[in-house]
C-alpha cells in the first residue's frame, strides 16, 4: 500500500452506507469503552473488529498493511512496558529490571488497548470518504472553515511528499548523494528541504487563487449530497448506546 492519508476502501458495505456521525459516535464509545474491560474483553473487542472489517469486504491486505505499521509500537510496548509495572511473582531480574507476571499482564491490556483504539480509528477510516468524515464533523459543530483546513489538509500532505520524493530523486540524478554522520546528512539534505519549501509556497499559492475563483466565503454554502439519518442509521446508534449503556452499568455494579 501506498503512503497516503486517505485509508478509504470504496464499496457498498453496511459500514460504508453508515452515517458518518453515526460512525463517530460509536468509535467515540468505542475508546471509553477500551479503557473499561478487562483483558479479555479487550482481546474479544480486537477480534470483533476485525471480523467487522471482513464482513464490510475490507482487503486483507489492508488490514495487514496496518498491522506492519503498528509493529514498532508492539515491540515497544512488549519489551519495555512490563519493566515499569512490576507487580505479583517475579520472573527473573537483571539489575534493577524486574520482570513480574502483573508487568507482563499490564503490558498486554495496554498493548490491546492501543491496538482496540488503532482499529477504531483505522475502521472509520477504512469505510468513510473523507468528504462524507469532513461534512458529518461540520454538520455536528465544527466551523467550515476548519472542516475545510483538515480536508486540504489531507489531500496535499501526500501531495507534499511526492513533491519530496520527487526532488530527491532530481537531486540523485545529478549525482547528489546523502551519506556520511547524523549532521552532515542533514546538511545534504538541505537544498532539497528548500527546493520542497518553494514548490510547497507555489502549491498554497495556487490553492489560494483556486479557492478564490470559486467564491469561497462570498455566498450561502450549499451541498451537493446531504447526510441524512436512514432507519438503520437510528438503530445502530440505538444498538451501539445501548451496548455502551449495558457495559458501564455492568462495570459499576462490578
Amino acid at each position: 500500500m501506498s503512503f497516503t492519508f486517505d485509508l478509504y476502501v470504496p464499496g457498498d458495505s453496511f459500514l460504508h452506507r453508515l452515517d458518518p456521525r453515526v460512525k463517530l459516535w460509536a468509535v467515540l464509545l468505542g475508546f471509553i469503552a477500551a479503557f473499561m474491560m478487562p483483558l479479555a474483553g479487550q482481546a474479544a473487542f480486537l477480534l470483533t473488529l476485525h471480523l467487522l472489517l471482513w464482513w464490510n469486504r475490507v482487503p486483507g491486505s489492508a488490514i495487514r498493511w496496518f498491522w506492519r505499521q503498528m509493529r514498532w509500537l508492539i515491540v515497544l510496548i512488549l519489551l519495555l512496558q512490563p519493566f515499569f509495572t512490576p507487580a505479583g511473582a517475579e520472573i527473573f531480574a537483571v539489575g534493577p529490571l524486574h520482570l513480574t507476571v502483573g508487568g507482563v499482564e499490564h503490558a498486554l491490556a495496554l498493548l490491546l488497548r492501543a491496538m482496540v483504539v488503532a482499529f477504531l480509528t483505522v475502521s472509520l477510516l477504512f469505510t468513510t470518504d473523507q468528504r462524507a468524515l469532513i461534512q458529518a464533523l461540520v454538520r455536528l459543530g465544527v466551523p467550515y472553515s476548519w472542516g475545510l483546513t483538515l480536508s486540504l489538509t489531507l489531500r496535499f500532505l501526500p501531495a507534499i511528499r511526492s513533491l519530496f520524493v520527487a526532488v530527491q530523486e532530481a537531486q540523485a540524478a545529478r549525482g547528489w548523494v546523502a551519506d556520511g554522520n547524523f549532521v552532515r546528512r542533514m546538511r545534504k539534505y538541505l537544498p532539497v528541504l528548500v527546493a520542497v519549501i518553494i514548490g510547497t509556497l507555489r502549491m498554497s499559492d495556487q490553492l489560494t487563487l483556486s479557492l478564490a475563483a470559486r467564491g469561497l466565503d462570498t455566498g450561502p454554502r450549499t451541498t451537493w449530497h446531504d447526510l441524512r439519518m436512514a432507519r438503520r442509521d437510528w438503530l445502530t446508534l440505538a444498538f451501539v448506546t445501548l451496548g455502551f449503556g449495558a457495559l458501564l452499568v455492568t462495570r459499576m455494579g462490578g
